[in-house]
């Protein structure tokens, strides 16, 4: 595999105990390219995904918390930044959302199926199985991606994906405690490898996840509330 991108930013979370699945790329969107793990203990809030910062001053804690539907949370790990998303548009179970750099993510049932305005973006997938899989409790499911290349073509990634449920976890955001299912999601394919988590409410919805988006544009750690 091709030169492996540094993580020498993130080594603070580890050491914090504050850590998510890493990220490493390996060049464009070639052979083998991988996102690596540091491994699933190191998963989890509480255990450790990244403490949001409270909100900007024109959007509050409390307005996040109390107005469900009306804001997600997103932590972009390679740029190291939080941001709050409003949604911009809906079509039947996709919503698109959009923070204050115009950076937009389309999610269908609260996966990401689309995002616009990362340095390399995910710029459609089909991920019908994976959200079939969670609602069973786990399983086996496929993923297509299409990417963006060096080249403004489209490449695309047919990926075979296995949904496990990791058991229940409790998790903080903004000071609130949520009672969740965990559920870890490992991808490959002959040119891309990944593992995605989602965290799962009561009611069957994803109210946190950490989902990778492409091997430049690295993981996005997204609250919806």
């Amino acid at each position: 595999m091709g030169a492996v991108l540094a993580m020498m930013k993130y080594t603070r979370l580890i050491i914090l105990g504050l850590a998510l699945t890493g990220v490493t790329a390996c060049g464009p969107m070639a052979k083998n390219n991988t996102f690596s793990q540091l491994g699933g203990a190191l998963l989890g809030l509480g255990k450790g995904a990244a403490e949001a910062p409270a909100p900007a001053a024109s959007i509050t804690r409390e307005q996040v918390v109390s107005e469900p539907g009306k804001y997600i949370r997103v932590f972009t790990r390679n740029l190291d930044r939080w941001d709050t998303n409003v949604q911009s548009g809906s079509n039947g179970n996709r919503s698109t959302w959009v923070d204050s750099a115009s950076v937009s993510i389309t999610f269908e049932n609260g996966i990401v199926v689309a995002t616009r305005g990362l340095v390399r973006d995910l710029m459609a997938a089909d991920v019908s199985e994976v959200s079939a899989a969670i609602r069973s409790g786990g399983g086996e499911a496929r993923r297509r991606h299409e990417f963006l290349t060096n080249m403004d073509r489209i490449s695309t990634e047919l990926l075979q994906c296995r949904i496990v449920s990791q058991g229940a976890e409790t998790i903080e955001r903004l000071k609130t405690k949520q009672n969740t299912t965990r559920f870890e999601e490992k991808c490959a394919s002959e040119g891309l490898q990944f593992t995605n988590v989602y965290w799962v409410n009561g009611a069957g919805h994803i109210i946190r996840s950490l989902q990778a988006i492409s091997p430049q544009a690295g993981y996005l750690q997204i609250d919806m509330f």
